[in-house]
């Protein structure tokens, strides 16, 4: 118990140590999500063997994010210009954790993601953050004994998935509002 104490104060008096770093804040994220095993968004069944054909798959893909930011280091005034010459005034450490607001499939809320990030800060007190994290998302594989090029099983009538979630990472990017 002293221990977690200990940790619980640091965590809480360490961002006032940090000059110029805002604590929280919430942004728009744009993400993109690796998965583990490839993806199946659809599949069709073509001829009179009934030949198991992929339609369409992913590997990565980008979705729309709600972010929470908690920045706590920061590396105080930066002198750098962007390429439009706003000035990027503070370069700070932390976390982000994120909710999926959208996806290609029209799902919301689906998705979790959590992870380290850089933070800038503009001339024009926008916050820009670029993390790499951890994801929690859905999958969609064939069920067992479902292969594609090869005729359907004769214990199914028609394709059948099975869906489940993984852990997997993801890159975000965000603009604090």
């Amino acid at each position: 118990m002293k221990y977690l104490l200990i940790a619980l104060l640091s965590v809480f008096t360490f961002p006032t140590l940090a000059e110029g770093v805002a604590e929280w804040e919430l942004s728009f994220g744009l993400g993109v999500e690796q998965y583990r095993e490839t993806y199946i968004d659809s599949a069709s069944l073509r001829g009179d063997e009934r030949i198991v054909v992929t339609e369409k798959t992913f590997d990565t893909r980008p979705s729309a994010w709600l972010t929470m930011n908690w920045n706590l280091w920061g590396i105080g005034t930066n002198t750098k210009t962007d390429s439009d010459g706003n000035d990027i005034s503070d370069t700070k450490f932390g976390f982000f954790a994120g909710v999926k607001l959208i996806d290609g499939n029209s799902s919301a809320f689906s998705s979790f993601a959590l992870g380290p990030q850089v933070s800038f800060l503009t001339q024009s007190k926008k916050t820009i953050s670029v993390g790499l994290g951890w994801v929690t998302h859905g999958t969609r594989t064939y069920a067992n004994g479902i292969n594609p090029g090869v005729p359907l099983p004769e214990q199914y009538d028609d394709i059948v998935y099975e869906e489940g979630t993984e852990n997997s990472y993801m890159l975000m990017m965000s603009v604090g509002f």
